[in-house]
């Protein structure tokens, strides 16, 4: 009979977790090289570090994790990002924490645009999701026939989560 495990505390579970070479982002390289689009992984000289970037079409292109970057609790039915650390003793950490994310995602995009690249940014279930969608927005960009809204490229925020300060703006 296998002993149960002793539980770990969410720090050293988050601790564990990849930051680089996820799922999302093996599936979407993998579709740009059948797409014959030549990209970067990381490259570390650029603001944000980018996952990917087409450096031939001026295109960054982040792969957000949800919960690092702040949208798992919706997608989990939640009413707001403080409500999935309810049950957790250090839940102003994991809240302070995931709004800096936030934050520093959004001065990234910012200085990148101004920068003249066009930023794209997906969440990894979403790219898990609608893996050929996100790969056909990819597509529309290279080929200037993305939508030029600038909440068009970004994973998509609510009203309240934008005025809330959960949005990336």
């Amino acid at each position: 009979m296998q002993q149960p495990q002793p539980s770990r505390n969410i720090s050293e579970i988050m601790r564990s977790v990849r930051s680089k070479g996820t799922e999302p982002e093996l599936l979407f390289r993998k579709a740009l090289r059948a797409k014959s689009l030549r990209y970067k992984i990381a490259p570390p000289n650029l603001a944000g570090k980018p996952d990917l970037v087409l450096p031939d079409h001026g295109l960054a292109i982040f792969i957000d994790g949800d919960f690092w970057h702040g949208g798992q609790w919706r997608k989990r039915g939640l009413t707001a990002l403080e409500n999935q650390f309810e049950s957790t003793a250090t839940k102003e950490y994991w809240v302070d924490k995931i709004r800096r994310n936030v934050f520093r995602d959004c001065t990234a995009t910012d200085f990148l645009v101004s920068q003249g690249w066009t930023v794209l940014r997906f969440w990894g279930s979403d790219v898990l999701k609608d893996l050929d969608g996100c790969v056909d927005t990819c597509s529309k960009a290279i080929h200037g026939k993305a939508d030029h809204n600038p909440f068009g490229v970004l994973p998509s925020r609510t009203f309240a989560e934008f005025f809330a300060g959960i949005g990336l703006m």
